[in-house]
């Protein structure tokens, strides 16, 4: 799969509308949406990159995409919890959970934490590494069942069956069952909805499935923006958000990463592919991780605009040296073949 770097400048769209919602900046009640365009745009790219991988090798080397993977997000993650380990009981004295938070943060299971009220706090935004990696633990083996079918469309139907019966049970969950709009938020089952759309679009784009022409008008793209920054403005609850705000943002976010492909020197494209953009976009992990216990603290006594441009500025740097000292260098190792002496072939 040919690197985009429009799609590094989505990422870069989507931490800025975290990183604006965590710092409490007014007006922005939705932002923290910028997370379920993560979502969609990691199944995305992990369902086109195993299909790659399924058409040249005819099958999907599990391991290796595993420790891929595990390579990809814990050393940027490890840094993080030595920061944490070193500075949170400096920082928060009278919180006496930091050795469990670490814990549960470092093992991916901050979402299941915070379902039975013993999340970690400080590390609140960890949520989301543990549905990703759950996600990333079980959808190539869905996929290798997906492709047994043979029939892509066919396949493709079933998953978008899965991705509706989803959203059905977290509306209901939400309007029928009164489950509570924070269990809801960081439930498994009620935010995969993203990730399998993405995954659809994966598979519907790597398959080389036609994309209707009525699809590509600029009038659709002009909607879905606006339908994102309706989302991200409109000031209604957790539970209306949850119930009707977020299948648009995943369908709008769907669209886009759909244009780009179609559209690749579209003005879009090249309007995500600007230089600042796409290296925010390089940095969006590291932003994401180093940004909230920085805001977190500062946010308690500060007004948002410091909270802001302080907490910015700080998971910047340290995003930074995340990105040059730790990702980059084992990406490039990672990447590098084996020796035919051990594997009996080059990849």
């Amino acid at each position: 799969m040919p690197y985009s770097p429009a799609l590094d400048g989505l990422r870069a769209i989507a931490i800025l509308l975290v990183v604006l919602f965590h710092s409490r900046m007014p007006g922005l009640p939705g932002a923290n949406v910028g997370v379920d365009v993560f979502f969609v745009l990691s199944g995305y790219l992990i369902t086109r990159i195993l299909l790659a991988e399924h058409q040249a090798a005819g099958s999907l080397d599990l391991r290796r995409f595993y420790r891929q993977r595990l390579l990809r997000l814990t050393p940027p993650l490890l840094l993080l919890l030595l920061l944490y380990a070193i500075f949170a009981p400096l920082l928060w004295p009278d919180y006496y959970f930091h050795v469990r938070d670490w814990v549960v943060v470092l093992i991916y299971q901050a979402d299941l934490a915070l379902v039975f009220g013993m999340g970690p706090s400080k590390m609140l935004h960890a949520w989301s590494l543990g549905i990703e990696e759950r996600f990333y633990l079980l959808w190539p083996l869905a996929l290798i069942g997906l492709l047994v079918l043979k029939n892509r469309r066919v396949a493709l139907a079933v998953l978008l069956t899965v991705v509706l019966l989803a959203g059905l049970w977290r509306l209901a969950a939400l309007q029928l069952w009164n489950v509570s709009s924070g269990e809801v938020y960081y439930r498994f089952d009620m935010r995969i909805t993203g990730l399998l759309l993405g995954s659809c679009l994966g598979i519907w784009i790597g398959s080389g499935l036609p994309v209707p022409a009525q699809l590509l008008r600029r009038y659709w793209l002009i909607v879905a923006w606006l339908v994102l920054l309706t989302v991200v403005l409109y000031p209604t609850d957790d539970k209306g958000r949850l119930s009707f705000g977020l299948p648009l943002v995943e369908m709008t976010a769907l669209y886009i990463l759909l244009w780009l492909h179609s559209r690749p020197q579209g003005l879009l494209s090249k309007t995500l592919a600007c230089r600042p953009l796409v290296y925010v976009g390089q940095l969006s992990y590291g932003l994401y991780l180093f940004h909230y216990p920085v805001m977190d603290y500062l946010k308690l006594q500060q007004p948002w605009w410091l909270v802001l441009l302080t907490g910015t500025s700080i998971a910047f740097v340290f995003a930074v040296f995340s990105h040059h000292l730790i990702e980059q260098p084992i990406r490039h190792w990672r990447r590098k073949p084996a020796p035919a002496k051990v594997l009996g072939t080059k990849f």
